[in-house]
């Protein structure tokens, strides 16, 4: 009777472990949710936006972020269409808070340099410029775009330790597209040699 006892204290002590350990599993988070259901307006105001609906492109993107308010993108979303409207102030306070979440956001850095240039800021556009070229990849039209702003706002003369750093990425670029050219000439060379491969 005794072994009986214990069995059944044991198993009841299993299961009421095995039913603490279901209570306290991680459920999916409010948050996971929250960040899907701000995307899925992100799409939206972006659908929106392309349909020239700007007004609702631009409610859609702030639901977007209030939903989320750790989801950059439909701040610098917003921050377009603010701009768009002669709204710089609330642009730069988009951008800036996109910023805020996420300091490598080269949309923003890129969105808050041609503010910065239209304004007549060029320190500042110079700064967001530098930030956009020296976070981008390099082989990105972005990045190239970044660097023509940088050159044509006088950057190589206010730095002209830059100069160097720029030549020297660009040299990089080209000895890649080089080497890009020259394997797919050798591909060609190959396949004429071979004739009709499997």
């Amino acid at each position: 009777m005794l072994a009986y006892h214990r069995m059944y204290t044991r198993v009841g002590w299993l299961l009421l472990g095995s039913a603490c350990l279901f209570v306290t599993l991680p459920q999916p988070t409010q948050a996971s949710s929250l960040r899907e259901e701000a995307v899925n307006y992100r799409v939206l105001g972006y659908e929106a936006q392309q349909r020239g609906d700007k007004s609702a492109a631009l409610s859609l993107y702030q639901k977007a972020a209030a939903l989320d308010p750790t989801y950059p993108a439909p701040l610098n979303d917003a921050g377009v269409l603010m701009e768009e409207q002669g709204r710089l102030e609330d642009a730069e306070g988009a951008y800036r808070k996109a910023l805020a979440l996420n300091p490598n956001y080269l949309e923003a850095h890129a969105n808050l340099a041609m503010l910065y240039e239209r304004r007549g800021d060029k320190e500042r556009a110079i700064f967001h410029w530098l930030k956009r070229y020296q976070l981008g990849d390099p082989y990105d039209p972005w990045t190239a775009r970044a660097e023509e702003r940088l050159v044509a706002l006088g950057m190589l003369k206010t730095y002209p330790g830059m100069k160097g750093a720029l030549y020297t990425r660009r040299r990089v670029v080209d000895e890649g597209f080089q080497e890009h050219q020259q394997s797919l000439e050798e591909f060609h060379q190959i396949s004429e040699a071979h004739g009709d491969w499997p």
